[in-house]
Formats: structure tokens, C-alpha cells, sequence
């Protein structure tokens, strides 16, 4: 009887440990995420300071950006014009990275949705425009079917 008591009484121990055991993962990973999630934002946020930096400190570029947003790709001369494609690229690329990161859950919606306005807003400039058109190839279909719902 008293084996019987105990083998119970390891029994139950066992179950505690395991339960107590399953608790400390599951609080590891709700730890994990939210440390993926912050990386992942300083990671967006550094490429996109990157981004508006590189223009807003190269008076050249950030005369370009302007012109080539408002007045589209025939209002720049040829060179300007690469570097205004190139530009808007790498923003298109970044939007696109975001979005992923958003479908992936790493993104949260606050986020997102910061990120949904800027486009928006991007989306309605005739060069961000006519730069995207030809762009689209190269882009995911999910991205793509975002844009097209715009």
C-alpha cells in the first residue's frame, strides 16, 4: 500500500512539474515574440530614417524627390530621373517589407496602418505612381493585390 501511495504521490508530482514546466515555455515565448517584434520594428524604422536621411541631406536628391513626386518622370532630366526610380524603389521595397512583416504577425496593426496611411498618401503622387507601374512585376502578389486595392 504504502509503494501504491507513493508511486500516486510521484504521479502527481510529475503532473505539477510538467504543467509548472509547459507555464515557464509558454511565458518564454510570449517573451521571445515580443522581442522578435521589437527587433523587427527597429529594424524598419532604421531602414526607413535611412531612407529620408539619404534624401533630406543631399540637396540634389531631395530637389529630385520633390519635382519627381509632384511632376512625375517627364519633368526630370534624364540622370535625375534614374535617381528619382531608384529612390522610389527602395521606399517600394521598404513598404513591401513592412507588409510582409505585417501578414507574417511580426508587424502589429498599429503599425501597419501607419505605414497603410504613408503609402496612401504616396500612392496618390503621379511620379510614386508612374514609378510603381513599372515596379509591379518585381513585387509580391499579395503587395500587388494590396496595391491594386487602393
Amino acid at each position: 500500500m504504502k509503494i501504491k501511495q507513493a508511486a500516486a504521490i510521484a504521479e502527481i508530482v510529475s503532473a505539477i512539474a510538467v504543467i509548472v514546466t509547459l507555464l515557464y515555455v509558454g511565458y518564454e515565448i510570449r517573451q521571445n515574440t515580443a522581442a522578435v517584434k521589437s527587433t523587427a520594428y527597429q529594424s524598419i524604422h532604421d531602414a526607413e530614417d535611412l531612407f529620408w536621411l539619404s534624401i533630406s541631406t543631399d540637396a540634389n536628391l531631395s530637389t529630385v524627390w520633390d519635382v519627381g513626386m509632384s511632376g512625375g518622370l517627364e519633368a526630370l532630366q534624364p540622370v535625375q530621373r534614374r535617381q528619382y526610380v531608384l529612390a522610389v524603389r527602395r521606399l517600394i521595397y521598404l513598404y513591401q517589407n513592412v507588409n510582409y512583416q505585417w501578414r507574417k504577425g511580426v508587424v502589429d496593426d498599429e503599425l501597419w496602418n501607419a505605414w497603410l496611411a504613408s503609402l496612401d498618401e504616396h500612392l496618390g503622387m503621379r511620379g510614386f505612381a508612374e514609378v510603381l507601374s513599372g515596379t509591379k512585376p518585381h513585387l509580391s502578389d499579395p503587395f500587388v493585390e494590396l496595391l491594386n486595392s487602393r
